[in-house]
């Protein structure tokens, strides 16, 4: 089953879920299908490129952070996973 998402800019390397999603479920990108890896909830990001360690996270076009590990394409993204910049 397809799920709702967004994503802004070609660019960014996650969209966010705008319903809870399962495992297997798929969203639509710009760039094609992406199927979710494991059961999410309405808000979560999803990588919609494998990203490795120190590689940036690009949301809406900016970058919010770097991984702090490996992570494949349909892999939910949480803070655990990216080091976000200090302000």
């Amino acid at each position: 089953m397809f799920r709702k998402s967004v994503m802004l800019n070609a660019m960014d390397s996650v969209a966010m879920l705008l319903e809870d999603g399962k495992k297997g479920d798929w969203i639509s990108t710009i760039n094609g299908p992406v199927k979710l890896l494991e059961d999410m909830e309405c808000s979560h990001k999803v990588l919609l490129m494998g990203l490795h360690k120190n590689e940036p996270v690009i949301k809406y076009g900016e970058e919010i952070g770097r991984m702090k590990c490996d992570a494949c394409i349909g892999a939910r993204l949480d803070n655990g996973c990216v080091c976000t910049p200090s302000r």
